[in-house]
């Protein structure tokens, strides 16, 4: 994480002084799972402020979850 801030000082009515400053912490490791299915559920990972060690999958939807659609007269199971 890197915050930057600067700071200003005013020293008369002619003089001031200003400096920029950054801070760098390390961000904490996720440790939990990385691979997600879709669910009729929102999901959400917490993660901010941390680091995944690797890439995040998100699993296409399975073959045997059925979706229902409704056009207003007409159930439609697919």
């Amino acid at each position: 994480m890197r915050i930057t801030a600067t700071l200003t000082a005013q020293i008369s009515d002619e003089y001031s002084l200003q400096s920029d400053m950054t801070y760098l912490r390390e961000a904490e490791a996720y440790e939990g799972p990385t691979t997600f299915t879709p669910t009729d559920q929102t999901q959400t990972i917490l993660i901010a402020g941390q680091t995944p060690a690797e890439n995040i999958t998100i699993n296409p939807i399975p073959s045997n979850y059925g979706k229902i659609t409704w056009n207003g007269s007409v159930l439609t199971v697919s």
